[in-house]
């Protein structure tokens, strides 16, 4: 319509060419514009290729520019389009190509077991516990010897020496005399006389030769209890061995000790009973499982190190004494809630995660317990599952203007579960139901007197380690979870 207006302007204005070469000019604005309106479809209203509107385009490492269109920062870096669907009224948006450019990676929020864990260096020694001493009970000489080396295999039932006795040869010739003998008080001397040989260290197997007739021996033998190895000798061929002494020394090969060295400053966490784990440089890949059986009372001035022992099996003598040993002791009661340390951000006053909910970013305030390796534990504020930002947290800030959030926690942030601490004693443990009942003392601030009380745990992993008897600190819920109270946080008293 407006072009046919000034076509017909120019018919009645054929004579001012001052006028024609305007109207020309208008005529290639309008043509212009129209070109432009086609192009960019309708001015700053740019949209993609999936039909979402791009308010602007950034860079994230400069969120303060803002350009037109695509193209490269005052850093030489490609900008990104900054959508309208973006903004979140609770959190921020970020799509997962910008998250996947930016480098921004999640983790999720985890149960683990955080419990400390104690290492040491042990060594392999004999269990002295399973020394046996072979022994004559009757004066003699030893007039043949089985063994002849310290260290040689022995095993139970061997004979190891012929000794000859006078003694016991006397009483074998007067036992035999007996047997023939008749009389009213035959019986009786006989029986005692049986008694005789078997105290002076006669085998039964010779005293029922004698009753079947059996001529009487020179020598008895002397047999091994038990199977081991030789660490002694106490007489050699020809020798003479007096009552009660040793003619051999037996030590048993299993089971075994680990004697481990634990520092001082690790002390409080080893108790008997303790599960423990044991590895051998002299056999890479055979581990071994364990309990701490005993502590030694004593500690190592010059080291600072305490004994602890634990027993294990020896099947085949596999482990030799001395050989050196790499031992793990796991505590118990160490089951939280856990999130990786990268994660968190410290304020100061405060210490807080980013989480992804409902598709967008939002800032969490989290109360945290002890650290792990590279793990946090989180007391409150998270729920296992949920996902948090372990890097890029500064890109996320920057693009959600974080610090206006932050101001806004105060007001908007739930209040974390109140948790009461107390001590007292297990008297029982029901695994099955997540159950331990524990006689406390009084706890006033939930006005309760001293008493026996069963509580629901909240992990089942927080059982491990208790036994009746132990004595604990725990941490249980102010408010109650259906007809049970929950303890968030148990482990053995530190002041026992």
């Amino acid at each position: 319509m407006m072009r046919e207006r000034l076509t017909t302007i120019v018919k009645t204005t054929r004579k001012r060419p001052t006028l024609i070469a305007a109207l020309a000019v208008l005529l290639a604005l309008l043509a212009a514009m129209g070109g432009y309106m086609l192009a960019g479809g309708g001015g700053d209203q740019q949209t993609d290729s999936s039909g979402r509107r791009i308010l602007y385009w950034y860079d994230p490492m400069i969120p303060d520019e803002r350009y037109p269109g695509p193209g490269k920062s005052s850093m030489n870096m490609d900008l990104i389009p900054k959508y309208a669907d973006e903004g979140a009224a609770d959190g921020v948006t970020v799509s997962p190509s910008v998250m996947q450019n930016l480098g921004v990676r999640l983790a999720k929020v985890e149960v683990r077991d955080i419990a400390p864990v104690v290492r040491a260096v042990g060594r392999v020694d004999f269990d002295q516990r399973l020394v046996d001493e072979v022994q004559t009970l009757t004066p003699g000489f030893v007039e043949s010897l089985a063994v002849r080396a310290e260290g040689e295999p022995i095993g139970a039932g061997r004979v190891i020496a012929q000794v000859y006795s006078p003694e016991l040869l006397a009483a074998q010739n007067e036992y035999k005399a007996l047997l023939t003998s008749r009389g009213p008080a035959a019986a009786s001397v006989r029986s005692a006389a049986r008694s005789r040989l078997l105290l002076l260290g006669a085998p039964s197997s010779l005293v029922a030769r004698l009753q079947r007739g059996g001529a009487p021996q020179r020598t008895y033998p002397v047999v091994a209890r038990t199977s081991g190895v030789v660490t002694s000798i106490g007489a050699r061929p020809g020798s003479q061995v007096a009552l009660g002494e040793s003619i051999v020394t037996i030590q048993g090969l299993s089971p075994v000790l680990v004697v481990a060295d634990v520092p001082e400053a690790s002390l409080g966490n080893v108790r008997v009973g303790q599960p423990a784990e044991i590895s051998f440089p002299a056999y890479p890949g055979d581990v071994r499982q364990g309990r701490v059986d005993y502590i030694f009372p004593s500690l190592n001035t010059e080291s600072r190190t305490a004994q602890v022992r634990i027993t294990i099996p020896n099947p085949g003598g596999r482990l030799k004494a001395g050989m050196f040993a790499n031992v793990t002791l796991q505590g118990a009661g160490g089951m939280a809630v856990v999130v990786p340390s990268e994660a968190l951000i410290d304020t100061g006053r405060r210490q807080l995660v980013i989480v992804k909910r409902g598709g967008s970013f939002i800032p969490q305030e989290v109360k945290t317990g002890r650290d792990y390796d590279r793990w946090t534990q989180i007391v409150a504020g998270l729920r296992p599952g949920e996902e948090v930002v372990a890097s890029g947290q500064f890109l996320i800030d920057s693009e959600a203007s974080l610090s206006g959030f932050l101001s806004r926690l105060e007001s908007t942030q739930a209040p974390a579960p109140r948790l009461i601490t107390s001590r007292g004693i297990v008297t029982s443990v029901d695994g099955a139901n997540r159950l331990v009942t524990i006689r406390h003392g009084p706890i006033p601030e939930l006005g309760w007197p001293a008493m026996e009380m069963t509580f629901q745990v909240r992990q089942p992993g927080m059982l491990r380690g208790l036994r009746r008897g132990l004595r604990v600190e725990f941490a249980v819920n102010a408010q109650p979870q259906g007809d049970r109270y929950v303890i968030e946080r148990i482990a053995p008293d530190a002041g026992t």
